[in-house]
């Protein structure tokens, strides 16, 4: 008799009259649109958190670090290089003085971080190769004054190709007392990172420059290690390591260094997939109406059935039938519609912003003085002082299968009730009324 189940059930489904087609197609609806935010949610803010998150650890952090707060001995940072290099793991290793400074120009002054780098870097790390673009210039490091600085402290301080720019530090009298010291730069290269929260950072200058202007009140030297897995276990990799370093240096994970705000992201994530999966229950109640209404437009039927020897939990299982049915379609149209909207995001969101930008450029026309007063800077969805320029979308297959999993899992307990309540029906109580 499961069997007959499975045959009503698929009548029901053809067969219903206009109301609850209508109501059916409306349950469906509602599944899928409340499955779409879902699971564009899931693959956007992974990407967004792998993007930022490889930006950091490509461009900031390394993988790992070796830190000392002293002054090495001589010779003893080219020593720690070559052993690292020789550990099998270890892709790159470079050498970093970073400190902080005070950045200026003729035109601008802000805040930065002064960082002293070797001046092949940017042939060996392909790291930063693939998550820096040269916006101008080029990255060179080939002279004692060169600095290639981030689009944004280049906006701030408004200087170009060939600009002078002046970096103040701190210069210790070897007492507790400092005096200011200004170093004189040309501006060879601007680069972008595409997250500006660095790109308004971040100075870079040849390493042994930075050794003479930075001092160690005010910087710190830094080891910084990349590695062929860094998403892997790292435990046997910086024992390892570990046991390389002299006294006085401390190794760290890239995830000791930004745990804070890994979390953060992290914490954002599931507290938006949790919105999402409260939504999806919410839209899964119409399964439920739709089935109580088909079981009252039904109930002849059912009295029937049961009178030729359907048995309650047969009938109940032609409606769970159809509850199924209509969260599988809704899931896989849900999920269907999710990923076509996160793979194509960053087009959308462009989209978006060009039609916003010329309606508001209309009103302006339209409304505002002939003088042409008012705002004209450009609306940002997304503002690229907090969010990536271009969002990396990865499709997470284990997220995707659990998402659809659990929208299956809401549209069956969202047809248990409506079809106990059919399975509880008396055939006699039914047929007296009529």
């Amino acid at each position: 008799m499961t069997r007959a189940s499975f045959t009503v059930a698929g009548r029901y489904l053809v067969a219903a009259r206009t109301g609850s087609i209508r109501r059916i197609r409306g349950a469906v609806l509602a599944v899928a649109l409340s499955l779409v935010p879902l699971i564009v949610v899931l693959e956007v803010s992974e990407g967004m958190i792998r993007g930022i998150t490889a930006r950091y650890l490509e461009l900031g952090t390394y993988h790992l670090q070796a830190v000392t707060f002293g002054d090495p001995r001589p010779g003893e940072t080219a020593n720690l290089t070559a052993r690292f290099e020789a550990v099998p793991g270890v892709t790159l290793v470079v050498p970093e003085r970073q400190g902080l400074g005070l950045a200026y120009s003729r035109t601008g002054r802000a805040g930065a971080t002064v960082r002293a780098f070797p001046e092949d870097v940017w042939s060996r790390d392909e790291g930063l190769r693939r998550y820096m673009e040269v916006r101008d210039g080029v990255f060179d490091l080939s002279r004692p004054d060169h600095a290639v600085v981030g689009t944004e402290l280049a906006v701030r301080l408004g200087v170009g190709i060939g600009d002078e720019i002046k970096i103040l530090t701190s210069r210790s009298l070897g007492t507790d007392n400092f005096i200011p010291r200004v170093t004189t730069f040309t501006v060879r290269g601007i680069v972008s990172t595409g997250y500006q929260e660095l790109d308004k950072l971040w100075v870079y200058i040849p390493r042994e420059r930075g050794e003479r202007i930075l001092t160690r009140e005010t910087s710190r030297r830094i080891i910084g290690v990349k590695i062929d897995r860094p998403f892997g276990n790292m435990e046997p990799l910086m024992e390892i390591l570990q046991r390389q370093l002299p006294q006085g240096y401390r190794l760290y994970s890239w995830y000791e260094l930004e745990q804070a705000q890994y979390m953060s992201f992290a914490t954002t994530k599931y507290l938006l997939i949790f919105i999402m999966a409260l939504i999806l229950c919410v839209a899964a109640v119409n399964i439920s109406s739709a089935l109580v209404m088909l079981q009252i437009e039904k109930r002849e039927d059912i009295a029937i059935l049961k009178s030729l020897g359907m048995s309650p939990r047969e009938v109940s299982l032609v409606f769970i039938i159809i509850g199924y049915a209509v969260g599988f379609i809704g899931t896989f149209l849900g999920t269907a519609a999710g990923l076509a909207i996160a793979v194509s995001i960053n087009e959308i969101i462009a989209s978006l912003e060009g039609f916003v930008n010329s309606a508001a450029g209309l009103m302006r026309i339209l409304f505002l003085p002939a003088s042409g007063a008012g705002s004209t800077e450009q609306i940002r969805i997304f503002n690229p002082q907090f969010y990536l320029e271009y969002i990396p979308v990865t499709i997470n297959g284990p997220e995707i299968a659990a998402a659809a999993g659990f929208s299956l899992v809401v549209s069956l307990l969202a047809a248990y009730l409506p079809s106990r309540g059919a399975g509880r029906l008396r055939p006699l109580d039914v047929l007296r009324k009529h």
